[in-house]
């Protein structure tokens, strides 16, 4: 069901510049610094060595105890100078790792570091000159920074009232934006180009369970890394059974299982026990012991989105997703254990979110958690989530809203620092899908909100909004950029922006057939697998796949040999089922879920189901081939 096109939900007045939360955690690391900042002036003006001096102007900023013989007049000095800068550059990059990794260690001790490494120069007494440099400098970025906060909220609460106006002016044109229709109840086919796209994830999962041929090995901490290609392989194969093949088993089925298995495979997982050891200070090495959103909520949808797009609750077994340690040691999870975890983890958190990397708190990967306890809930007829959802919603939008109205990429649950909304429109764009199953109208806000950067006042596409680097692999382009965008316009019903993002991405990084199997040069595979989610998306399919999945019964495809024989569509038809199959010759087509020993037809072949319903002949296919099952005797 379609949300009405009457009501658009305002963003919130912009009263404050943090939330209070974040406000309390900026508070307390300002009061940290300084506690810092007091033993580094006592340092300064009651030590008697230089050398403790010279230390103490390390603590007060990071490199700046190589200040205290700065110049600009002396070849020492300079070199002085270039040290201070080379030291602030270090702890620049100390920041990138913290964010990279989620080593909370390395700017604190980096900073340390180089005040213990000026202190142990030895270049005379300290110049006067040069303390009141370091404060005057000092008082000069407080003051600037407090100008700086004070213009950025004056600007955020002028661009706060225009957004609201334009969302207001909107109520009447949202009809016209979200145009694309609902294929529900519609027997939904790929094409064979669409067959040609899926074969990619199906290759790279029907593989021996611990090969990850076509994979990419970058790293393991960042978007690049395994678990993430797994997981969106996983939702797009699953969207493409729900949505095509609802009444087929056979590889569909095993391709999405072993995807799961995968993700329990050491290498997948192993980043974690790093992570939790510099980023929380513990050796505990199981990945779901503890916040760590980016994998429990990630494959918890997977196992929410195999069950509800199979009707299989393989991962509801006990102890199904088994970790295994090199050390011997077995981690016991499964989909019941993942959900509970986001649930402690979600209540504990002081924002009411979780963190991915060890401090690091992503919206996106919330809701993606998010949907899969709904998931689970619409599964096993439970109310996990309405406990949650108000709180959810509440903080995501007093914490994590910035004054433009963007939802920020993420955010240090222990400082309250926020990274600044870069990366163009996608990570803006991709936590509209999820939203639009934990909160629709949100999602439809920050569309409309994000749509008018999409466009130029002219009405062209405006591809420079969309940044250069794909997400997935780091490399020169726009291919994750453009279909997540697509994804979110489809799961939306935008049928022009999913239209222009397919387009712009086929010019872009054009299509390439090899052996069988579509795929594009310079895309990564994460971006592969997001572009076969928002091909196998219809409007509110996520959702609605979320909310309701679809009861799977009656007569299914299942033996069928991969890739010899392709499934374009499988759905079921009364007592029956209808297909199209590609491939050529005489093959051999098993079914199962018929009435045992009962006869039915198969095309205009007479086959009779055995004692466990499930029956296989011989049909001959050429190329496109349509195939009817039905109980003999009926329509």
């Amino acid at each position: 069901m379609h949300l009405p096109h009457t009501n658009i939900t305002p963003l919130p007045p912009y009263e404050r510049l943090f939330g209070p939360v974040t406000q309390a955690r900026i508070v307390r690391l300002f009061a940290l610094y300084l506690v810092l900042l007091g033993a580094g002036t006592g340092f300064l003006f009651l030590a008697q060595q230089d050398s403790l001096r010279i230390f103490g102007m390390g603590l007060i900023l990071p490199g700046g105890g190589f200040l205290a013989h700065a110049d600009i007049c002396t070849q020492n000095g300079i070199g002085h100078l270039l040290a201070a800068l080379a030291g602030t550059a270090a702890f620049g990059m100390s920041l990138l790792v913290w964010f990279g990794t989620g080593n909370i260690l390395a700017p604190p001790l980096t900073w340390l570091g180089l005040a213990i490494g000026a202190a142990a120069m030895r270049h005379g007494a300290l110049r006067p000159s040069t303390i009141g440099m370091v404060y005057a400098g000092l008082a000069v970025a407080l003051v600037a920074l407090a100008i700086a906060m004070s213009a950025w909220f004056a600007l955020a609460c002028r661009q706060r009232r225009i957004d609201n106006a334009y969302l207001a002016g909107q109520t009447g044109q949202t009809a016209l934006i979200f145009d694309a229709g609902s294929d529900a109840g519609h027997a939904a086919e790929m094409s064979l180009d669409h067959l040609q796209r899926l074969r990619f994830a199906l290759d790279r999962a029907l593989q021996p369970l611990d090969q990850f041929n076509g994979f990419e090995k970058i790293d393991q901490f960042q978007t690049a890394a395994t678990r993430y290609q797994l997981n969106f392989l996983a939702y797009g194969v699953a969207l493409t059974q729900a949505r095509f093949t609802p009444a087929f088993r056979g590889y569909m089925h095993a391709a999405q299982i072993a995807l799961l298995d995968k993700q329990t495979q050491h290498q997948v997982w192993s980043y974690w026990a790093l992570e939790n050891l510099w980023g929380n200070l513990q050796a505990d090495p199981d990945p779901v012991a503890r916040e760590n959103i980016m994998y429990t909520g990630f494959v918890a949808l997977q196992m929410a989105l195999f069950s509800a797009s199979t009707g299989r609750r393989d991962f509801s077994e006990a102890g199904r997703f088994t970790l295994a340690h090199p050390s011997g040691t077995r981690y016991a999870h499964d989909a019941l254990s993942l959900v509970r975890r986001l649930e402690h983890e979600y209540t504990a958190s002081p924002y009411y979110l979780i963190a991915c990397e060890p401090n690091w708190v992503y919206p996106l990967c919330n809701t993606i958690g998010a949907s899969a306890i709904m998931a689970f809930d619409a599964q096993h007829r439970e109310q996990r989530w309405a406990t949650h959802a108000k709180d959810f919603r509440h903080n995501l939008e007093a914490e994590f809203l910035d004054g433009f109205g963007r939802y920020i990429p993420c955010k240090s649950a222990r400082t309250g620092l926020a990274l600044p909304a870069i990366g163009g429109v996608m990570p803006l764009a991709m936590p509209c899908f999820f939203l639009n199953a934990v909160a629709p109208d949100l999602a439809r806000r920050q569309w409309l909100l994000l749509r008018r950067q999409l466009f130029d006042h002219l009405g062209a596409f405006r591809r420079r909004a969309f940044w250069p680097i794909d997400t997935g692999n780091y490399g020169f382009s726009r291919a994750s950029a453009y279909s997540a965008t697509a994804l979110a316009a489809a799961e939306l019903g935008d049928s022009a922006v999913y239209r222009t993002c397919i387009e712009a991405l086929e010019t872009e990084c054009p299509s390439v057939l090899k052996d069988g199997v579509i795929h594009r040069r310079k895309a990564s595979v994460w971006a592969h697998g997001v572009e076969l989610m928002a091909r196998a998306g219809a409007r509110d399919g996520f959702r609605q796949l979320i909310e309701a999945p679809p009861s799977v019964a009656g007569p299914q495809l299942d033996g069928v040999v991969y890739p010899d024989i392709l499934v374009a569509s499988a759905h079921a038809d009364g007592d029956g089922l209808r297909a199209v199959l590609y491939a050529d010759g005489v093959h051999t087509i098993g079914l199962t879920g018929l009435q045992a020993h009962a006869p039915y037809l198969a095309n205009d072949i007479a086959i009779t189901a055995d004692a466990g319903g499930a029956a296989h002949f011989k049909l001959p296919l050429a190329g496109r081939t349509s195939l009817h099952v039905r109980p003999q005797g009926g329509g």
